[in-house]
């Protein structure tokens, strides 16, 4: 098994901020395509009738 190895000072900032900035800066069409697909279809609940005489 390779043993991790670790990035310290400047590079580990770079390798940091340009990974957040990838994530951060996805595209909304992405996001807006993927929650759509992922939901699924509920039963619709009945309306309670009032009770009014």
């Amino acid at each position: 098994m390779k043993t991790p190895e670790y990035i310290e000072g400047s590079k580990a900032r770079e390798n940091f901020e340009r990974g957040m900035i990838a994530l951060f800066k996805v595209p909304k069409t992405a996001i807006g395509k993927a929650r759509k697909e992922g939901r699924k279809l509920t039963a619709l609940r009945k309306k309670k009738a009032n009770d009014k005489d």
